[in-house]
């Protein structure tokens, strides 16, 4: 058999493909899409950047700052500043529990547990109730890691949630331009809006 030499194809296809992020998808309002973000901060709870932590405005629910946990494979569970503050009242007793190998569950409040347990020295926090219910699970040494930032969270969640009106306003005269608009000067300071 004679050897031939093979364009590569998928080079020649991905080079010529149209930018899809450009394509307008008929339907869907960038402004309305429940999973857009805007202005997030992300902050990593390991080493190989697959669990996170982030703080974001979401214009589909009102420009609500919420406290976002995910993970690159599973589905996001989304916290908002009520569940997040929970959480870290809850933090220094799931330490204990962990770290003694004992069970630890919090009760259900406005749909919303954390429970600890199992060999691998995890933690469960859960939001939502039966079937529709979201999960995220923290390895002992993210937990510890969330622990020593939590405090810049906290900031973070309680700077954004003080300039929800000022982004709100921002984000309508922006999603309207195709340039870059300069914020008012009387916007809030702790927003980077470019």
């Amino acid at each position: 058999m004679a050897s031939r030499k093979r364009r590569n194809v998928v080079h020649e296809e991905e080079v010529n493909a149209p930018n899809i992020c450009s394509i307008p998808i008929e339907g869907i309002s960038p402004a309305l899409d429940p999973n857009r973000a805007v202005l997030r901060r992300v902050f990593f709870l390991n080493d190989d950047r697959n669990n996170y932590v982030s703080v974001a405005f979401y214009p589909a629910q009102g420009y609500t700052a919420l406290v976002e946990f995910g993970t690159a494979k599973n589905a996001r569970l989304r916290l908002t500043e009520q569940h997040f503050t929970m959480l870290t009242k809850h933090l220094p007793g799931l330490f204990v529990a962990l770290c003694a190998d004992e069970y630890y569950r919090t009760g259900v409040q406005d749909n919303f547990s954390i429970v600890t347990g199992g060999p691998y020295k995890t933690a469960w926090m859960q939001l939502g109730i039966c079937k529709r219910a979201k999960q995220f699970v923290f390895k002992m040494h993210e937990l510890q890691y969330l622990n020593s930032i939590v405090h810049i969270v906290t900031n973070q969640l309680a700077r954004y949630s003080g300039a929800m009106i000022d982004v709100m306003t921002y984000s309508a005269s922006a999603m309207a331009s195709s340039e870059y608009i300069e914020p008012q000067p009387h916007y809030s300071k702790q927003i980077q809006y470019p």
